[in-house]
């Protein structure tokens, strides 16, 4: 009998063991613009693909500073699936490093941030007629659009059903050696 618990117990540190990696939150995979890219015209929609299904947390999504600490203003952010899209008013843009920052809400509910950077190698207006008041902070962001919250499902982990298949599994065992003996 202590050698069927041990291999219970051992069955249910295996699937556990498996089940980990399934529960890691969303990474961002990819970027339009890259991190480190170097732009000659300034980007008009921003682009950001997560290994996972996401949604837009409360609050800004995307905000990008300039080097003179001024921030873009982001519009019209959208989640669907793994990509969060937003619009950018790229007349803000000046030449030197920006740093794009992101906020992601995982499938499991837990928001997930990051930051890279970019060059512009030219500023978008060269005329000092732009007006400075023009660089505003970016528009809060609302939910996910009704489309993507409805994928939702709030369902059953995959670990969970693994574990059970395995406690199945070896009840049967145990059932079928009992009736041998």
């Amino acid at each position: 009998m202590r050698r069927y618990f041990s291999m219970l117990v051992l069955a249910l540190l295996a699937a556990t063991a498996v089940a980990v990696p399934a529960q890691a939150h969303a990474e961002l995979k990819s970027s339009s613009p890259a991190s480190g890219a170097a732009l000659d015209t300034p980007p008009q929609q921003i682009e950001l693909t997560f290994s996972g299904v996401i949604s837009l947390p409360d609050g800004d999504a995307v905000t990008i500073t300039g080097p003179d600490g001024a921030k873009w203003p982001v519009t019209q952010a959208h989640a669907v699936d793994k990509t969060i899209t937003a619009t950018v008013d790229s007349a803000a843009a000046k030449a030197g490093a920006h740093t794009l920052a992101w906020r992601a809400q995982s499938d499991d509910g837990d928001v997930i941030t990051g930051t890279f950077t970019f060059t512009m190698n030219v500023a978008a207006q060269t005329s000092s007629e732009a007006p400075t008041s023009s660089v505003t902070m970016s528009a809060p962001v609302s939910n996910a659009p009704p489309s993507t919250t409805s994928s939702e499902s709030g369902g059953v982990p995959a670990w969970l059903w693994i574990v059970v298949v395995l406690i199945v599994l070896v009840g049967v065992i145990l059932l079928v050696r009992r009736r041998k003996t």
